[in-house]
């Protein structure tokens, strides 16, 4: 059974404009690229998402509701696929060898998914679907986060926080219906998640190095001390997301037992609007939305 709220497919395009600072977060380099860093995985994650789900597309059409949801769930990380990839170009014109990241990441998926069965493609998929929640949700529920960061970036995080939350139980709803018992899927789903932490937390820290590397931050280490204390001190989004982090491990647990609707309703507002606008809106319309 489904508890998502509607899933809406937003085909808007976010302002990439030359004036977008190159350390957007306060002004700090480390604060930056720890999201940059997320935004390069973002594309091809997001393909592996939407094929993962794809494969169990015939299995899952007596459901209509579910299968509508599927639906709204690829259209929403097609859109996000999109952005990232515009995003991820700014990044790399700055130099900071952007691509080569991403192809080591392109390279480890293709490896993975040779050696992966479609169930525990899965798997891995409702994992990470459930780090993006996590992240989305200290976002959403913390504006603090992006206080003071550029609005059009901001936006482009925001935007996409709140749909990564309105889809966050359709992977998981389909892998309740072919993953087997609920003991085999219990074990699959718990060992996946202990393997996608680690990866995950490599991945980010592997690529914010690098990235510092390329532009001669690497040993600011008062940068990295600031980064610390935002991300486990204030806001500390990574310090607040460790209960919902261990509740996967609960068994009978599903993503919207973390309900946040009434969080999603008082976001997607904005970019409902901003959807529904000709020709879209430019910077100060992005501001708006971005609180």
């Amino acid at each position: 059974m489904s508890h998502s709220p509607t899933i809406v497919r937003r085909d808007l395009h976010f302002d990439m404009a030359a004036d977008i600072p190159r350390f957007w977060v306060e002004g700090d380099a480390h604060k930056t690229r720890f999201f940059d860093a997320m935004s390069l995985m973002f594309p091809d994650g997001e393909r592996f998402f939407i094929d993962s789900v794809r494969a169990f597309r015939a299995q899952i059409a007596d459901d209509p509701v579910l299968d509508a949801e599927v639906s709204g769930f690829i259209g929403q990380e097609a859109m996000h696929s999109r952005e990232h990839l515009e995003y991820n170009d700014r990044l790399e014109k700055q130099g900071i060898g952007a691509k080569e990241l991403v192809q080591v990441l392109k390279t480890f998926q293709e490896n993975r998914a040779k050696k992966l069965p479609p169930l525990g493609q899965l798997a891995v998929t409702i994992c990470l679907e459930h780090f993006t929640a996590m992240l989305a949700d200290q976002i959403l529920r913390h504006p603090g986060t992006m206080h003071r960061s550029d609005p059009r970036m901001a936006a482009i995080w925001q935007w996409h926080a709140l749909e990564e939350t309105e889809h966050k139980g359709v992977a998981f709803d389909v892998f309740r219906r072919v993953g087997g018992s609920p003991l085999k899927q219990y074990l699959r789903r718990t060992r996946a998640m202990l393997f996608v932490t680690g990866l995950f937390t490599f991945r980010v820290w592997q690529f914010m190095w690098r990235i510092s590397k390329a532009e001669g931050t690497q040993k600011d280490w008062r940068g990295w001390l600031r980064l610390l204390g935002f991300l486990f001190v204030s806001p500390g989004p990574i310090t607040r997301i460790g209960s919902q982090w261990l509740s996967w491990f609960v068994p009978g647990y599903h993503p919207w037992k973390h309900d946040n609707r009434k969080l999603v309703e008082a976001t997607r507002r904005h970019y409902d609007e901003l959807a529904k606008a000709k020709p879209l809106p430019q910077a100060k319309a992005w501001a708006a939305a971005a609180g």
